[in-house]
C-alpha cells in the first residue's frame, strides 16, 4: 500500500506549539535594556547590550563565509574588523527547507534571520559586569535538527537564565545538508578530508572560542560542549575527533550518539556509500567528481541543494539524501564504536542520557503494521528485525504506532546512548540521566516525555503548559542547577543544591545507576537495561570486555 508522507496531527501539533511557547518564553530576553557594551576581541571590537542580568552579543562571524571556493571546504578563520562591530541581531541561519517553526519562534522585536550560506555566526551571554580576565565557565551547545534544519539563535536555546548562573553560553550555526554534509573524492584529494563539513564548522566554533572567550569573561581552559539531537549527536562526534582534542574538558549529550547513524541513514556514516549516493546527487546538475564538476557544484543555487537534503520528521520514511558525518579517515579517523571500544576518544567527563518516548515524535499516527516491519527491518536489518519482531510483536495490547516509536526510540537514541556510556566510562567520569516528565502539552498530545522536551527545563524557559506549574519549575530548577554544577565542576553534585538533594550517581556498566528527573527526582537502577542491550547487541555486537 502506498504511503504518503505526515508527521501526524500530534506531531505537527507539538511542533508548532513548541515553536510558537518558545517565542513567548524568550522574547524578553533579546530586548536591549540598560543600554550598550563594549568588548575588545582578538578580532576587533563588538558592540552588545544587556538585558537583564545578562549582557548579549548576537550573530559575531567564528569564519569566512563558506562561499565560492569555501563551499564543500574546511571553514577559514573570520577575518578581523577594526571598527566596532554591533552584535545587537542573529546572524542568518544555515541555508535549509524552509519551516514555519523557525518564522512562528521569531519574536515581535525581532526580524527573521533569514538563510544564507553566510552563516557561520555565533551568539554570547555572559552574566552583567563580565569583563575579559574573569574566566567564568564556559558552555557552548550545539543546536539540533537532524542536520539538515536549526539555528543556534532559536529562542529554545537562549542562554539567559544558564548565564545568570555564573557561566558564559555560546551558541552558533554551522552547514546543513548537502552544504554541510556532501562527499567527494575530489574534495578528499584537495583536503584530505570530505563529508564533515557541518563538524569542521563546530570544530572552527569552538577553535573561536579558545582563541577569544576570554574577551567576554570566559575561560578556555574550562569549556564545557553540549548539544541536544543532532547536537548530541555532534558532542559525540566531536569527543571522536582528534581534531577537536584539547577544545573542551567535558560534554553534555541529550538524546543520541553517532553511534546511531547507521539505523537511519542510507549513508549508514560510511564514506564508500556517501561517496556513491552524493555522485548520484551530483549527476542531477550533470557534475562530475572532479575539479571540474566540483566548480559546477559550488555554482548551484544553495536553496536548491537544501532541498535536496530535507530534514523530515517522519523516520519510517528515510530521506533519500539524508546526509550526515562520515568516517573519513580525518574528522573521523575510525569507525566510532571501534574508537570507544579502543579507548581512541578524548578522556572527557560526560553527562548524558535520553527521554521516556524518543521515538514518539517521529512516527506518524496512522502507521499501519507494514510501516512497523518496514522501518525495523530498515534500521536493524532482516535477521535483526526478525528478533525484534518477536520480541515486540504487535498485539491487542500494542498498536503497530507504538511499537514503531518502541523501534525507533531503542535504535535512534537509548540504546546507543548506554553502549556510549559503558564503553566512555571505562576512561571518565559519565553522569546518566533519564527524562521521563510528561508535560500538559505533551501529554494531551499523546506523546510523552518526547524527543527534545527536556530542552526547556535545562534552558529554565517559562512556556505555558510545559514549564508553567509550581511544580515544574521546580524541576527545571533541579535540572538547570545540576547542568551548571558540572559545567563549572565536572560533577552535577557539586556546586548549588538542587532542589530535591538526590546524589546523582556515577555511571557503571557493571551495575548502571542514573538519575530520573519526573514528577520527583530519584536516583536508581537503570530500567529497562535488557531490552536497550539487546537492540545494542543487534547493532553493535556483544560489549568489548575491559582493558
Amino acid at each position: 500500500m502506498k504511503r504518503t508522507f505526515s508527521l501526524g496531527r500530534q506531531g505537527w501539533a507539538l511542533v508548532f506549539l513548541l515553536a510558537a511557547v518558545a517565542a513567548l518564553a524568550a522574547w524578553p530576553t533579546w530586548a536591549a535594556d540598560g543600554g550598550k557594551v563594549s568588548v575588545d576581541t582578538p578580532l576587533g571590537p563588538v558592540v552588545g547590550f544587556t538585558a537583564g542580568r545578562v549582557q548579549v552579543f548576537l550573530g559575531l562571524p567564528f569564519a569566512e563565509p563558506p562561499v565560492g571556493e569555501l563551499r564543500f571546504a574546511p571553514p577559514k578563520d573570520a577575518k578581523s574588523w577594526t571598527e566596532p562591530r554591533e552584535a545587537f541581531r542573529p546572524g542568518p541561519m544555515a541555508w535549509q527547507v524552509p519551516m514555519a517553526m523557525f518564522q512562528a519562534s521569531v519574536a515581535p522585536d525581532k526580524a527573521f534571520p533569514g538563510y544564507s550560506e553566510d552563516c557561520l555566526n555565533l551568539n554570547v551571554w555572559a552574566p552583567v559586569g563580565t569583563k575579559a580576565g574573569d574566566k567564568l565557565p564556559v558552555y557552548v551547545f550545539v543546536h539540533g535538527g537532524g542536520y539538515g534544519m536549526g539555528s543556534g539563535s532559536q529562542d529554545l536555546y537562549d542562554g539567559t537564565n544558564l548565564a545568570k548562573e555564573g557561566i558564559v553560553v555560546v551558541t552558533f550555526n554551522y552547514r546543513l545538508g548537502a552544504l554541510g554534509y556532501f562527499s567527494s573524492q575530489e574534495t578528499l584529494r584537495q583536503y584530505g578530508t570530505t563529508g564533515n563539513w557541518g563538524t569542521l564548522d563546530q570544530i572552527k566554533a569552538l577553535e573561536w572560542v579558545r582563541d577569544n572567550i576570554a574577551a567576554f569573561g570566559g575561560d578556555p581552559a574550562k569549556v564545557t560542549v553540549g548539544g541536544e539531537s543532532a547536537g548530541s549527536f555532534s558532542v559525540s562526534a566531536l569527543i571522536l575527533s582528534p581534531k577537536a582534542k584539547g577544545l573542551f574538558r567535558g560534554a553534555i549529550m541529550e538524546s543520541g550518539t553517532i553511534l546511531a547513524l547507521p539505523t537511519f541513514l542510507l549513508t549508514r556514516g560510511k564514506l564508500d556509500l556517501a561517496l556513491n549516493l552524493n555522485a548520484i546527487m551530483g549527476s542531477v546538475f550533470q557534475a562530475t567528481d572532479d575539479a571540474e564538476g566540483l566548480a559546477k557544484l559550488r555554482a548551484v543555487d544553495p536553496g536548491l541543494l537544501a532541498r535536496l537534503t530535507p530534514f523530515g520528521f517522519d523516520f519510517t520514511k528515510p530521506s533519500f539524501f539524508g546526509l550526515a558525518p562520515v568516517k573519513d579517515g580525518s574528522v573521523l579517523p575510525l569507525d566510532p564504536e571501534k574508537a570507544l571500544a579502543e579507548g581512541q576518544g578524548q578522556k572527557v567527563k560526560v553527562l548524558m542520557g535520553f527521554n521516556h518516548d524518543e521515538g514518539s515524535l517521529f512516527v506518524p499516527t496512522g502507521s499501519d503494521d507494514q510501516v512497523y516491519l518496514d522501518t525495523v527491518d530498515f534500521i536493524l536489518g532482516l535477521d535483526g528485525a526478525k528478533a525484534f519482531w518477536e520480541r515486540f510483536p504487535i498485539d491487542k495490547d500494542h498498536s503497530a504506532v507504538e511499537r514503531t516509536r518502541e523501534a525507533l526510540g531503542y535504535a535512534f537514541m537509548s540504546s546507543n546512548m548506554k553502549r556510549f556510556a559503558d564503553l566512555h566510562s571505562r576512561f571518565d567520569d559519565v553522569y546518566f540521566y533519564n527524562f521521563n516528565y510528561v508535560t500538559l502539552a505533551s501529554g494531551k498530545l499523546g506523546l510523552g516525555a518526547s524527543h527534545a522536551s527536556e530542552l526547556p527545563f535545562v534552558f529554565g524557559l517559562d512556556i505555558p503548559l510545559v514549564t508553567s506549574s509550581k511544580a515544574e519549575k521546580t524541576l527545571s530548577d533541579d535540572m538547570r542547577l545540576r547542568w551548571i554544577n558540572f559545567i563549572k565542576n565536572g560533577d552535577p553534585n557539586e556546586g548549588a543544591a538542587a532542589p530535591s538533594k538526590v546524589t546523582w550517581p556515577k555511571y557503571d556498566p557493571a551495575s548502571p545507576r542514573i538519575i530520573a528527573f519526573d514528577k520527583t527526582v530519584t536516583a536508581g537502577p537503570l530500567p529497562d537495561t535488557d531490552n536497550l542491550d539487546f537492540v545494542a547487541n543487534i547493532l553493535y555486537g556483544p560489549l568489548p570486555l575491559k582493558p
